[in-house]
């Protein structure tokens, strides 16, 4: 599906923030989790995913080549680049007065072109998907350059642009796909033995997918019907809503700053980390001091190693309280998307919205849904509570900690008991994990595994090429296989609090795309993560264990976009995959972090260049069983408090009325073993489901997980069996299958072919978690 009209917010694809599956610490995921960046509202509604529609061009120049029209717009840099859009200019292009004229004129000569396209649809794939796809990817291309500047380099000017133009966006995208001529081609064409005979079973499924996709989308609504009418209301008012949620919680994190003069007060926080809070301080134009803001590379490690009690309640009361006071509060704003949301889905025909979310998904059906999640609470909370007690005593008995432990209390607590199981500190384990070092390693994954070779494009490349960029520190790589250049990525690492948004995530530039001439379109990525920059021009970025898992992560998203065989757009890639398989490939590189041998090649002490001590290593292998009971009950809880604010619950009409917020913490009374405070508000900042494409789906991440613990069973099996041979075997398999199948192939037909099997086995992921101990 198209990029157009992502939402402007979030992360993720992805889980970081308080929602990582493994981390570190139980109680602090990573603040924005890693996801893929979903539209609101697409073009094409069965490319779900961003990612371009380029199909039958000369289809669609036949059907426009009587058509006159301005075609001045296309002189705009947000359109006028092939694989490398100019970010160099284009970030001076993002002021409204610039930008929205341009978007206004790219809107109109779109709405006249396809008002033209529609008297001449024909029941066939190129007389239907076919004659839209360069109109829809000029759309795409356009507006998912200001959504990614939003995301890396947000300012007043990128701001004010998306929020004047993106409601026409939505208009637009409402206009396309409720064209009737354009529903009645693909019906006739999906009933047409002989026509549907013809296609392959990849179009077979955009097909099906698209008029799935227009039904959700209004096609059903008679013209003019007070339906019709409301339903698009809904989607604009949606769209709008969904944008000033995460502008809200952004802002909010920049407003917040403790500043702290005695460093006796961060006593337990490292040399190296207190470098960083002195650092953050001149960023904040403070002279004097040690600043502590929300973001998680400053609030994560402040909250597990500050021995001052008194001060980690006041950062962590500050963060629950994000974005839910005042000018930026959330909770009206969450209160009319669960409104609008239920009133959409049952002006579809849906009962609830979780029922309209999940009837695109591989679970299908809410009961489904909960089934997983009711399985793994029941495998994880004897274990989550006995890893509580182990807490509790050892809080007790070696720090001297009151006791119930409070929630600021157990990253902490978690942290110093880590360090005494493992004898390492967060610290000392990142010194070991230089990026560079990291990044190699990465790539040697890529190569040895998978037979993907990555590549680092020098100055001069970039320069030959006309690759320009929107930040010194990003970098771009070149993707081959066996020679051949397969695709592009640009990699943006390191955190800029002042501009770019929390989190990491993966998103789409181009797809690939084979045209009718047999000219291929590479895919080109975005990698997005938010780690430390590096402290001086001696001192390289040095990666805490959960950012190593990060990266892979991504990294895992970027090769399934990029490695794709599928020959039309809207399955290309990361196109068109459900939304509850899309984080398999992502999970599935996370495993390789957990291996002793990999360990291994990724670190090296960053001044000595030793290699990483065995108990180190051996530490971080275990790390993954590390208080994992806890970290899954966290997980689950978030997934339960989406489903249910998307189906059973309804927001309030009176003040006796039950709040979110209380539906939150009736969930938290199963799932939160440690005392919750009655002002917890951290929905006000859950932009994977308010601001992102998660909501009802933010189960995805365990069901994916599911399938990436049994994909990672595989690879165990085959070395077992035939060693480093066996390894790179399967490692051409699962490239065949996962990374080339892409949107194209159901994902059960997929698992199949991958597994032999349709579904997957759960005890891959209870034994990779030590919840079969």
């Amino acid at each position: 599906m198209h990029r157009f009209l992502r939402a402007a917010t979030v992360k993720r694809v992805s889980n970081k923030g308080v929602l990582f599956h493994r981390s570190i610490s139980t109680s602090l995921r990573r603040e924005a989790a890693t996801m893929i960046r979903r539209p609101l509202i697409m073009l094409q509604p069965s490319l779900i995913q961003q990612g371009r529609i380029l199909s039958n061009y000369g289809a669609v120049r036949r059907s426009l080549a009587t058509v006159a029209y301005d075609t001045s717009y296309k002189q705009t840099p947000f359109l006028k680049w092939k694989l490398f859009p100019d970010f160099e200019h284009l970030i001076t292009q993002t002021s409204p007065a610039i930008a929205v004229p341009a978007f206004n004129k790219l809107i109109a000569a779109a709405k006249a072109q396809f008002i033209e396209i529609e008297k001449n649809f024909d029941p066939t794939w190129e007389g239907t998907i076919g004659r839209l796809t360069e109109l829809e990817d000029e759309i795409s291309r356009a507006f998912g350059i200001l959504s990614h500047l939003n995301g890396v380099k947000n300012s007043p000017d990128v701001r004010a642009t998306l929020e004047m133009i993106q409601p026409e966006f939505v208009k637009l995208g409402l206009m396309m796909n409720q064209s009737v001529p354009k529903y009645k081609a693909l019906e006739t064409l999906r009933n047409t033995p002989e026509s549907w005979q013809k296609l392959d079973k990849v179009q077979q499924r955009i097909v099906d997918h698209a008029l799935r996709d227009m039904k959700h989308a209004g096609i059903g609504f008679a013209e003019g019907s007070p339906e019709k009418k409301r339903f698009n209301e809904i989607s604009e008012r949606l769209s709008q809503l969904s944008l000033t949620f995460g502008n809200n919680v952004l802002d909010a994190t920049k407003a917040f700053k403790e500043v702290v003069t005695d460093v006796k007060q961060l006593d337990g926080c490292s040399p190296a980390f207190l470098e960083t809070l002195r650092k953050n301080a001149e960023r904040h134009g403070i002279k004097d001091g040690y600043c502590i803001t929300l973001d998680f590379p400053i609030y994560g490690p402040f909250m597990m190693n500050c021995n001052n009690r008194e001060l980690r309640e006041k950062i962590y009361r500050a963060n629950i309280a994000k974005a839910s006071e005042g000018s930026l509060n959330n909770e009206p704003i969450i209160n009319e998307i669960l409104t609008l949301k239920r009133e959409k889905a049952n002006l579809l025909g849906y009962e609830t919205p979780a029922d309209l979310s999940l009837s695109v998904k591989m679970a299908q059906t809410l009961p489904a849904a909960e089934s997983l999640l009711a399985n793994l609470f029941e495998a994880s909370v004897a274990h989550a509570r006995s890893e509580l007690d182990e807490l509790t005593r050892f809080a007790a008995d070696k720090l001297g900690q009151p006791t119930p432990l409070q929630p600021w209390d157990t990253g902490y607590v978690t942290e110093q008991y880590r360090k005494d199981l493992f004898k390492y500190n967060e610290e000392t384990i990142s010194e070991y994990f230089a990026f560079p070092k990291v990044l190699r390693g990465l790539f040697d994954v890529a190569d040895k595994v998978l037979g993907i070779q990555v590549r680092e494009l020098e100055d001069n490349e970039l320069k030959q090429k006309g690759i320009t960029r929107w930040h010194d520190d990003v970098k771009v790589f070149e993707v081959a296989e066996q020679g051949e250049v397969k695709a592009y990525f640009y990699g943006d690492f390191y955190s800029r609090p002042s501009e770019k948004r929390s989190g990491a995530w993966m998103d789409v530039v181009t797809t690939r795309f084979k045209h009718s001439d047999g000219e291929v379109t590479l895919p080109v990525a975005y990698l997005i993560c938010n780690q430390s920059p590096p402290q001086s021009a001696d001192q390289p970025s040095l990666m805490k264990f959960r950012d190593v898992e990060t990266l892979f992560h991504e990294f895992g998203h970027c090769l399934q976009h990029m490695m794709t065989r599928v020959d039309y757009a809207p399955a290309s890639g990361i196109n068109g995959i459900e939304w509850d398989f899309v984080e398999v490939a992502s999970q599935f590189m996370e495993n390789f972090c957990s291996e002793p041998e990999w360990i291994h090649r990724l670190s090296e002490h960053y001044k000595s260049k030793e290699p990483m001590p065995e108990d180190m290593v051996n530490a971080l292998v275990k790390n993954r069983e590390f208080m994992s009971g806890l970290a899954t009950l966290r997980q689950l809880h978030f997934a339960k408090v989406d489903l249910a604010l998307h189906s059973r619950f309804k927001p309030p009409t009176s003040a006796h009325d039950p709040t979110v917020f209380d539906e939150d913490a009736k969930i938290a009374e199963q799932t939160v073993l440690t005392p919750r405070l009655p002002e917890d508000r951290f929905l006000c900042s859950f932009s994977h489901i308010f601001g992102g494409g998660y909501s009802a789906g933010y189960y995805s991440y365990k069901w994916s997980e599911t399938y990436s613990a049994d994909a990672y069973a595989a690879f165990e099996e085959a070395k077992a069996n035939a060693d480093q041979e066996g390894v790179r075997a399967m490692g051409k398999h699962y490239r065949d299958t996962i990374l080339a199948l892409g949107g194209g192939t159901a994902p059960n037909k997929v698992w199949e072919q991958f597994r032999g099997r349709s579904n997957a086995d759960i005890t891959a992921l209870l034994r990779h978690s030590g919840l079969t101990k």
